[in-house]
C-alpha cells in the first residue's frame, strides 16, 4: 500500500520524523569525531564489568528530559511496528536554509580536503511498509533499488527497564554518559566515553563518539597486534587513518545513522583491549597523518601476508587500476618466480622459508596445507558433482583470479574471495592443487581426486600493504614511511587535509 507523504506526516506530526537518521561526524577544535557502531538488535544490555560499579546518563537529544540510572539495563523498541517506512529518494542538492526535504550531512572531499556536506534529500510523494513496493515504485520512476531507503521515525520510543525492574520510556536519539566502563549485550569490550541510541530498521544502535586518534588507538592492536615493532604499528596507523578517510567517503552506513561499523566490514574496534603504551605512541607520533595520492586519498587497503608478492587492486577487485596498487615484490626471494604461472607457484609454495624472529601466526601465513572432499566442493557450488577444474588466471602475486569447474553443470568464479569460500575459507588464493595437470594456452585443466589437497602461502586478498611484510621491515630497521613507500609507491604523507568548519 502506498501512501501520501504529506498524509503521513499529518498523522505523525511533521515530515522531519521520517528523517533518516544524521550520521554523528563533527569536528571539535579542529579534530574529526566519528560516530562508531558498536551493536545493534531488538533488545540490548548495558552493563558495567565485573567488579565495577554501574553509573549511567540518559539524556534526549531534543529534550531536557534525562535519567540517572545506577544499575544494568536493557533497552528495546517500545513501538516497533511503527517504525518500519520505506522511500524512494528522488535526487539530493545542497542544503540551504529555506529547504524542504530531508536534511542529511555526508562526507566529501573538496579542495584536497575532507568536508562535511549538508545535502537535502527529495523523496517520492509516497512512502511504503515495505521495501519490495518501495522498489516497484523505484522502478516505475526508472530510479535503481539503491535508491530506496528505509526511513524510520527519529522520535522512535525505547523502554528503559532497570536491573531492579523499573521502566523508562525515552524518545531517540539519545545521548548516554557511562561515568565509568560498560559492555554492550554480554561482550567482554570494555568502552568508556561518550555514546549514542538511535533506531534503524526496526533495530535498537548503540555507538561511541569517538575522536579519530582514539578510534585508531582501538584499531591497529586488533589489525597488526599489540606486540608489533615501533614502526610497523606507526605504518599501521598511518594506514588504517587513511583507510578510515576513505570509509568516511564512501559514506556506505550513511543510510544506517552511524559513520563506521566496529567490525571487518570497516576496521576492527575494540575500545581499550590490547591497548598498550606502543599503540599510543604509535598513534600519537603519526597524529593526523594521512597517505594522499595526487589530490586524492589513497585507498591504503592491508591483509596478513601476501605470501612473496602483493596483487593489483584491479585483479581482485575488477575496479580501475591504481599506480600505487599494482603489486609489489614483498619477499626478495620470490623475484625468480613467475607466481602467475602454474609452475611457477608450484615452485615458489615449495620453497622452504626461514624468518627466526617471526610469530607463530606469522610463519603460519607463509605456508599452509589443506584439504577439502570433491563433494564438499561440489557443494560449495551448488554442483551434484565435478570431474574438471580450469584454472584461467593468476595474478602477479600467484593468486587464482579466475576457475571453472565442470561436472552436473558449469559454474565460473572470478571473485577472489568467492574462490576462497569455495574451497572452504582458505587463507588466500595463492595455492594449488597438489596432483598432475595439464596447460594450454595459458590455462590449466586438472581432473580432481575423490580429495583435493591444497598447498598455499599468504593469509587475505593480498592488496596493499602485507603486514607480515611490514613486521619484517620493521625488525629489519626500515622506517614506517619507508614501509608505507614499499607498499602504496608514489604516495604522500600529509596533514593537511582535514577542513574545521
Amino acid at each position: 500500500m502506498r501512501c501520501p507523504v504529506i498524509v503521513k506526516a499529518i498523522l505523525l506530526l511533521t515530515l522531519a520524523a521520517l528523517a533518516p537518521p544524521a550520521t554523528g561526524a563533527e569536528y571539535r577544535d579542529g579534530k574529526l569525531w566519528l560516530d562508531i557502531l558498536l551493536n545493534s538488535g531488538t533488545e540490548l544490555t548495558v552493563t558495567a564489568p565485573p567488579g565495577k560499579a554501574p553509573g549511567f546518563l540518559l539524556s534526549e537529544t531534543d529534550s531536557p528530559i534525562q535519567k540517572r540510572i545506577p544499575e544494568s539495563f536493557s533497552i528495546r523498541l517500545a513501538n516497533p511496528e511503527k517504525l518500519a517506512y520505506w522511500g524512494v529518494l528522488r535526487y539530493s542538492e545542497p542544503w540551504r536554509e529555506d529547504s524542504g526535504g530531508v536534511m542529511r550531512e555526508q562526507f566529501a572531499w573538496r579542495d584536497s580536503q575532507l568536508v562535511i556536506d549538508r545535502l537535502n534529500l527529495v523523496y517520492d510523494e509516497f512512502d511504503y511498509p515495505d521495501r519490495e513496493s518501495a522498489c516497484l515504485r523505484a522502478a516505475e520512476l526508472g530510479l535503481g533499488r539503491n535508491q530506496v531507503e528505509s526511513i524510520p521515525m527519529l522520535n522512535s520510543t525505547v523502554v528503559v527497564r532497570t536491573a531492579s525492574g523499573e521502566k523508562h520510556y525515552f524518545e531517540t536519539p539519545l545521548s548516554l554518559h557511562s561515568f565509568g566502563p560498560l559492555r554492550i549485550d554480554g561482550s567482554k569490550l570494555d568502552f568508556e566515553g561518550e555514546f549514542r541510541v538511535k533506531t534503524s530498521n526496526g533495530q535498537v544502535l548503540i555507538s561511541q563518539v569517538i575522536d579519530l586518534e582514539e578510534y585508531l588507538a582501538g584499531v591497529i592492536q586488533n589489525e597488526i597486534g599489540s606486540n608489533a615493532p615501533a614502526e610497523a604499528l606507526k605504518a599501521q596507523a598511518v594506514a588504517a587513518r587513511t583507510h578510515a578517510v576513505n570509509l568516511l567517503l564512501s559514506n556506505k552506513h550513511k543510510s544506517e545513522g552511524y559513520d563506521l561499523c566496529s567490525g571487518t566490514h570497516c576496521q576492527v574496534y575494540k575500545g581499550k583491549h590490547l591497548q598498550n603504551q606502543a599503540i599510543l605512541d604509535a598513534v600519537r607520533q603519526t597524529a593526523g597523518e594521512v597517505a594522499l595520492y595526487l589530490d586524492g586519498v589513497a585507498e591504503t587497503t592491508y591483509h596478513s601476508a601476501c605470501g612473496g608478492k602483493t596483487e593489483s587492486s584491479a585483479n581482485v577487485w575488477k575496479g580501475s587500476p591504481r599506480d600505487y596498487l599494482n603489486g609489489v615484490e614483498c619477499l626478495p626471494a620470490s623475484a625468480g618466480f613467475d607466481l602467475s604461472s602454474e609452475k611457477g607457484i608450484r615452485a615458489w609454495i615449495g620453497t622452504p622459508l626461514s624468518f627466526p624472529d617471526m610469530s607463530s601466526w606469522e610463519k603460519a601465513s607463509l605456508s599452509w596445507s589443506k584439504s577439502i572432499s570433491k563433494a564438499a566442493l561440489a557443494r560449495n557450488l551448488g554442483l551434484s558433482y565435478i570431474n574438471r577444474i580450469v584454472i584461467n588466471k593468476r595474478g602477479a602475486s600467484g593468486r587464482i583470479l579466475d576457475i571453472s569447474f565442470y561436472g552436473s553443470g558449469s559454474v565460473n568464479l572470478n571473485s577472489e574471495y568467492r574462490i576462497r569460500q569455495a574451497f572452504g575459507g582458505v587463507s588466500s588464493s595463492a595455492f594449488y592443487i597438489v596432483g598432475g595437470f595439464s596447460e594450454a594456452n595459458g590455462r590449466v585443466t586438472i581432473s580432481p581426486g575423490a580429495t583435493l589437497n591444497l598447498k598455499g602461502r599468504g593469509s587475505g586478498h593480498g592488496v596493499g600493504m602485507c603486514q607480515v611484510g611490514a613486521l619484517r621491515m620493521a625488525r629489519q630497521g626500515s622506517s614506517y614511511r619507508e614501509i608505507l613507500e614499499r607498499y602504496y609507491p608514489g604516495v604522500k604523507i600529509s596533514k593537511l587535509w582535514i577542513k574545521d568548519e
